[in-house]
């Protein structure tokens, strides 16, 4: 699949049951634009975790934490919108080992990526409420 913002490649990954409830779209899986972030949803993933690494190093190392994260950026386009469930999702990554507001600040750090929002405007805004 490939990213329906900017067509590049795109990587598949399942979200827990915990974390689809959070989300906008309750669908079991979404896929990740690899250059501008954008996370699409997805109804039928892939059993395995992807390695987030092909997007860039920022991610968490652990399956369960970059997931959330992923997640986390998933819910970034609107803050004010999804407030409690930046929370909770924050929440879930952090509790499953990732440091949300620092990967946030990799990411921004990270020439490979170019995401459609802005990172660092995010960062700072997420940080007043998590």
């Amino acid at each position: 699949m490939t990213c329906p913002r900017c067509d590049a490649a795109t990587i598949a990954f399942s979200i827990p049951a915990a974390l689809r409830a959070h989300l906008p779209d309750d669908r079991p899986g979404a896929a990740l634009c690899t250059h501008c972030l954008t996370v699409t949803p997805l109804d039928d993933p892939p059993d395995d975790t992807p390695s987030f690494e092909r997007v860039s190093d920022a991610f968490p190392a652990n399956d369960e934490a970059a997931v959330a994260f992923a997640c986390v950026l998933a819910l970034l386009d609107s803050l004010v919108l999804y407030r409690a469930e930046l929370d909770a999702v924050a929440t879930y990554a952090e509790t499953h080992g990732a440091d949300v507001l620092r990967a946030l600040e990799r990411l921004d750090a990270d020439d490979g990526v170019d995401a459609h929002f802005d990172v660092a405007r995010r960062t700072r805004q997420l940080e007043q409420f998590i």
